[in-house]
């Protein structure tokens, strides 16, 4: 389901559209001396803007299911490693063992050690949890050598063999590489679709509102043609810096 910030990009858009259809209808009386104002600019505009978001939309199409991937193997990682720590402490190595294998396992689960403080940077006391996709690896990592240091880490149990978890720790750093990687193309087209709609003065909002302004000037506020774009609305959704 869309977010309503990116239907609000899909709106501005279709709200360009109809105010050229609208502009075009008054005909000669709509000669706006602002080049960036006159109809073929503007349907110019249009047809730029919605190449730009459609390419968003394709670049969505390709992202969301590798974001889902890696989603979807990372949220097993918890219950597996919870399954790691009870075979461990069962194997009859040392308590010094069992308790670095819990040290890291603790980390994957997001608990504590102990009870975390509150500070001037952090009053909630959270800053300790390592949830993040790269922590989640680096410590799945760290859990693999963990284990390889106890000759008597030998579960009979397949899945919680050493080397099912270094295939499945390869697995979990490939899926959130590529989603690194696919963010990139993602990303750009966010941005060229956001500077094309909301850059200052010359993005599709700020015409499309100045169009309105030009449209109330020359037939007045209370005009049956100036109700007819009054009602179009046009919706700054992002932040542009553009370099002039």
């Amino acid at each position: 389901m869309a977010s309503t910030t990116e239907t609000g990009h899909a709106k501005n858009i279709a709200n360009l559209k109809a105010l050229n259809e609208t502009n075009a209808g008054f005909g000669a009386t709509y000669n706006p001396s602002n080049p960036l104002l006159g109809n073929a600019t503007m349907v110019t505009q249009h047809t730029t803007c919605n190449a730009l978001q459609n390419a968003v939309n394709a670049q969505e199409g390709i992202f969301k299911p590798i974001v889902n991937k890696r989603h979807d193997m990372f949220k097993h990682v918890k219950p597996f490693a919870r399954r790691v720590r009870s075979v461990a402490k069962t194997c009859g190595a040392k308590e010094s063992w069992v308790k670095d294998v819990n040290t890291v396992i603790t980390k994957l689960l997001g608990e504590r050690a102990s009870k975390a403080k509150p500070t001037a940077t952090d009053p909630a006391g959270t800053s300790a949890s390592q949830q993040s996709y790269d922590n989640t690896v680096n410590n799945v990592q760290k859990l693999i050598e963990v284990l390889k240091n106890e000759p008597l880490y030998t579960p009979n149990e397949v899945e919680l063999q050493i080397v099912t978890i270094e295939a499945h720790y390869t697995e979990l750093n490939k899926a959130n590489n590529d989603v690194k990687v696919g963010v990139v193309p993602y990303n750009n087209a966010v941005i060229a679709r956001n500077k094309a709609l909301y850059a200052e003065k010359t993005g599709l909002v700020d015409v499309g509102q100045a169009s309105k302004d030009y449209v109330r000037g020359i037939f007045g506020y209370s005009s049956l043609e100036f109700k007819l774009v009054s009602k179009l609305k046009f919706t700054k959704l992002a932040k542009v810096d553009v370099p002039s």
